[in-house]
Parts: C-alpha cells; sequence; structure tokens
C-alpha cells in the first residue's frame, strides 16, 4: 500500500467519512445505489488507526452503500481489531482478499486464520500469472507455444520449473486420476439422469479447485471463452482430501 501511496502521490485516508465516500465513488462509478460487498485496501498508514476504519466500514453498511465489508491484503493483527469492534455492532468482517496459489503458497496460514475470525478467505491470482497451470514445465518449458526464435525457453527459467516439477507431476497425475473417478461416479449414479459434469479435467482446473479445497474462495480473471470454460469446468467436483493430501506433500518437497 505504502509504495502506491508514493507512486500515486496520494495522501493517507483520514476518518470514518473517508471510507464512506470512497464507498459512493465506487457506486457512482458503477450506476449503483448499493453493493453487496465492499472492500477496503489496507492502508499502509490511516489517520485514526483502527477504530476509524471500523467506524467507516460500519457507516457504509449503516448507510445502505453496501450489505458486507470485507478488506483487501489486511494483515492479521489488523483483521483481528476490526472484527473485533464490528462484531460489537453486531455487524462483521466479511473477507479478506489476497493472492495464493498452488505455486505460491505463502499466505496459507492467512487462509486458516481468517477462517478461525469468521471471515471468507478470498483469493487472487489462483493460477500465478500461469505457473499453477501446469503448462509449463521443465520438459516442456513453452507450454506447446511456437518458440519465438532461438534461445527461446519460454516465461520460467527451466531451473524454476524444475524445482516445481514434483507438483506438476502430482497435478497431471490427479488430473488423470479425478477423470476416472468422475467417470466411475457417473455410471454407478441411479437417481435419474445423470448429472453434466465435466469429465475432460485440466491441470488448470486441479489448480483453482485446489484453492477451493484450502477454504478459500478462488477469483479467476476470465478474459476469453476459453478461460471461462474452464472455469465452468471446475464445478461439480472437488478434490479428495487424500488428493489435496498428495497436493500438499508435493508442494513441501518442493518448498513451496
Amino acid at each position: 500500500p505504502w509504495k502506491h501511496a508514493l507512486k500515486s502521490r496520494s495522501l493517507p485516508r483520514r476518518g470514518a467519512q473517508a471510507i464512506v465516500t470512497a464507498a459512493e465513488e465506487s457506486c457512482d462509478r458503477m450506476g449503483i445505489s448499493s453493493m453487496n460487498l465492499y472492500q477496503v485496501q489496507n492502508p499502509w498508514y490511516y489517520v485514526g488507526g483502527s477504530s476509524a476504519l471500523a467506524d467507516g466500514m460500519l457507516d457504509v453498511i449503516s448507510d445502505d452503500h453496501s450489505r458486507y465489508v470485507g478488506c483487501i491484503d489486511m494483515s492479521l493483527s489488523k483483521l483481528a481489531k476490526l472484527q473485533k469492534k464490528l462484531r460489537v455492532q453486531g455487524e462483521f468482517v466479511a473477507s479478506n482478499q489476497f493472492e495464493f496459489s498452488l505455486t505460491n503458497r505463502k499466505s496459507l496460514g492467512m487462509i486458516e486464520a481468517c477462517k478461525k475470525l469468521g471471515i471468507t478467505p478470498i483469493c487472487t491470482n489462483v493460477l500465478d500469472g500461469g505457473l499453477a497451470t501446469g503448462k509449463y514445465t521443465s520438459t516442456n518449458p513453452t507450454g506447446g507455444e511456437v518458440s519465438k526464435g532461438e534461445g527461446d525457453t519460454g516465461p520460467y527459467a527451466v531451473r524454476k520449473l524444475e524445482k516445481l516439477d514434483a507438483i506438476f507431476q502430482v497435478q497431471n497425475s490427479l488430473k488423470e486420476k479425478v477423470n476416472r473417478r468422475i467417470g466411475d461416479s457417473l455410471l454407478k449414479f441411479e437417481s435419474g439422469p445423470a448429472p453434466k459434469i465435466n469429465r475432460d479435467i485440466t491441470t488448470t482446473q486441479i489448480a483453482i479447485n485446489y484453492v477451493r479445497a484450502k477454504g478459500a474462495v478462488p477469483l479467476v480473471s476470465v478474459t476469453n471463452v476459453k478461460m471461462a470454460n474452464e472455469l465452468l469446468g471446475c464445478l461439480g467436483w472437488d478434490l479428495t482430501e487424500e488428493e489435496v493430501d498428495e497436493m500438499d506433500k508435493a508442494c513441501k518437497a518442493s518448498g513451496v
């Protein structure tokens, strides 16, 4: 947050009213009178501290600018303080948004902490810029795409991909395993027509549903029809505890 402040040369917000004003401006930009969820970015410094933040979030709800309020990249200590202050008034911090993926698990502890506080963890960059898709590996660094010329080894260093080989291998084996499991369950389905569930699971979908399995809501950027279909293919099935454990062990073996 402080880097953004320096780049934008913006002064820190002051007091509860600044939160309300920001929520009003968000509604105006979207052409709506109220939102379902308004999330406050973690401030590098806030005049008035946690009390002003909490009061502002409560005012956003009471003024009907949003039904729920949440946070973005908020530290655990600030989250706990805000949750305590909002609970006293009969409201609560609904969410905290931060980065997490199969190949970037630095915020794994935050997911668990959020759940203990009754806060829904929302995870962004769940494909880690493409690294977590399993598309790029040490034996296929260009991801099957046409080389851009001599010396082109793809978007990631081969050494980095080699470090993650164990993850990609398990990810690929789970793709086949889940496909078989879904096929078997549909064959045994007896209560009317079998549900229409994706039976062409991809490593990308394994990565997305891994985030779900850890107890978070994956927020995936959809920029084309292919990605939309990829996301729809995540519905109707989950990774089992055993499968998640396999992925966890591979991540730990890769130092992730």
